[in-house]
């Protein structure tokens, strides 16, 4: 009876532990993507700088809306990610991907790809248009070779934390493809950074 309770004691304390680093990688995922109040107010800015100019007000809060939607794929990404990593095991290692793929609408689409056990797993953020009416979609989609290809680059960074392809400082390149930010976790290591596209 006394082996018993320990065992029990034992798998109770494993279980806790692993729930706690479950949790703890999803506060921390939820202040990653967090827009920050430097943002907003570097938009706030923006706005005061219009109304010293004395535009009109629908102008100004349109200005505004505009310029905060260009902060909300941090919210795609967010989502999406703690919608993903809901399919993945406490203790398996994966490797889940964020990146804008479209900047032609304001949001940006963006996409979210889990790389686990071998398989890919993606969801994407968009807008559609449907008779002249915005509506946002998540949807899932099959990860193109183009898009493997750089996971596996980037999980080759992550292990030996070199690559000609990826690193952790802007070259000063923009656009899309160029900024992945990444959510891994690697023999129990929570890893979550931006990666910039050098090559």
């Amino acid at each position: 009876m006394k082996n018993f309770l320990i065992i029990y004691v034992v798998l109770l304390f494993n279980y806790s532990c692993k729930a706690q680093a479950s949790q703890n990688l999803k506060s921390d995922i939820i202040s990653f993507y967090k827009i920050n109040d430097k943002d907003i107010q570097s938009c706030k800015k923006e706005i005061d700088e219009l109304r010293k100019v004395k535009y009109e007000e629908w102008f100004i809060e349109s200005v505004f809306e505009g310029c905060t939607a260009r902060l909300e794929y941090l919210n795609f990404f967010r989502n999406n990610t703690l919608k993903i990593l809901e399919r993945i095991s406490s203790e398996k290692n994966f490797l889940i991907i964020n990146f804008i793929s479209s900047n032609i609408t304001i949001p940006s689409d963006t996409k979210t790809i889990l790389y686990a056990n071998g398989n890919y797993f993606g969801i994407k953020h968009y807008t559609d248009f449907v008779n002249n009416i915005a509506i946002e979609k998540n949807e899932e989609f099959e990860v193109s070779e183009f898009e493997k290809y750089n996971i596996e680059k980037i999980d080759e960074y992550l292990k030996t934390g070199k690559s000609e392809y990826f690193s952790d400082k802007s070259d000063g390149q923009i656009g899309i493809y160029k900024q992945w930010d990444v959510v891994a976790r690697n023999n129990g290591k929570h890893i979550i950074k931006e990666l910039y596209k050098i090559k």
